[in-house]
């Protein structure tokens, strides 16, 4: 019984540490649980989050290779 009781007990504790200590790349505005805008990469037409789109020459795409790509 007292092994049962000690494994919950750590695997709760590593639990609340991985939680503590996680790279949460969320940003800041969904976790106060509002909507983030989304924005349609020019190249290929999918819908990303606003926080995550890239700029090149006044377009958003999804990644660098689809702002390369609709350059040439």
């Amino acid at each position: 019984m007292r092994l049962i009781i000690l494994l919950i007990v750590v695997v709760t504790l590593l639990w609340l540490l991985k939680r503590l200590f996680s790279d949460d790349p969320a940003p800041e505005q969904l976790k106060s649980g509002e909507p983030e805008n989304m924005r349609q990469c020019k190249y290929c037409g999918v819908h990303v989050p606003e926080s995550t789109i890239l700029v090149a020459k006044d377009e958003p795409y999804c990644c660098q290779e689809h702002a390369d790509l609709d350059q040439h």
